[in-house]
């Protein structure tokens, strides 16, 4: 591990500070260069990023790495530290065995999204979701959706999500879907606030195509991936999930576990407190 790229949020005093901590620390130790997430995709070449901030970074960063497999670290300084697993402390503690062997890595799948929009495609990566939604009004909205080519059913409702595993804990857990293990090869189909009784959530297998159409009387329905980035449906317009052929590389906290996390991050399995 000899290149070590660091990624600020800079929109965060606490990760601008902790890099002007940790960087004479690191430069000890390996070849480090430190770039802002605002400055746009990655480039250049790196064993290690690290990323101070919180989840949202990592989901951002995932994204800026367009498809590159290279380990990324979360270092939380934001609310939750789901994905961003160490402290500043664990990780100078663990560098530098990372360093003299292999840090623990996961690989996260990854959804490449492709939204058709007149002539003009787009595409996208997500690492946490992919929500087709209303659009500013916030009115009902119809998302017919589809697995290779064969129709399931068209919701109606606030919209309809498609996420990984590692999203399984976010936005779809919230709207009432499955929580899948992060190494399992799937993707969750989850209706938001379906109205109807009888709508509920399909697991798909990864590699299947999942299209969602925007086909209700609304004008206009939006596209929203990882939370962070938005496209503007029309009537008519297409939304195709699959995963992505890259993964993401996550470094993983050798002091914790998936369903320890839960129990501490979420409160999973807690009694109510009934006084």
């Amino acid at each position: 591990m000899k290149r070590v790229l660091i990624l600020v949020n800079d929109e965060k005093a606490a990760a601008r500070r902790a890099a002007r901590a940790l960087g004479p620390w690191l430069r000890r130790r390996a070849s480090v260069r430190t770039q802002n997430l605002s400055a746009g995709r990655i480039r250049g070449g790196a064993d290690l990023v690290v990323v101070l901030g919180g989840d949202g970074s990592i989901l951002k960063a995932a994204r800026l790495l367009a498809g590159r497999e290279v380990p990324v670290l979360g270092i939380n300084l934001g609310k939750l530290g789901y994905l961003a697993e160490f402290t500043a402390r664990e990780f100078r503690r663990e560098f530098d065995r990372f360093a003299s062997t292999s840090a623990p890595v996961a690989r996260r799948m990854m959804l490449a999204v492709r939204v058709e929009h007149g002539r003009r495609p787009r595409e996208y990566l997500a690492l946490n979701d992919v929500v087709v939604a209303g659009g500013d009004r916030h009115r009902m909205v119809a998302v017919a959706a589809a697995v290779d080519g064969e129709p399931i059913t068209t919701y109606h409702g606030d919209g309809v999500l498609v996420a990984t595993p590692t999203g399984s804990t976010a936005y779809c857990l919230a709207a009432g879907g499955p929580l899948l293990t992060p190494g399992l090869d799937a993707m969750a189909l989850v209706p938001v606030c379906p109205h109807s009784l009888t709508h509920r959530p399909i697991v798909v297998r990864s590699d299947r195509e999942i299209t969602l159409e925007s086909c209700g009387l609304q004008r206009e329905a939006v596209c929203v991936v990882d939370g962070q980035e938005m496209a503007r449906l029309a009537r008519g317009d297409r939304v195709r999930v699959r995963r992505a052929d890259a993964a993401f590389l996550l470094v993983q906290n050798p002091s914790r576990r998936p369903f320890q996390t839960l129990r501490e991050k979420l409160s999973w399995g807690q009694m109510p407190k009934y006084a």
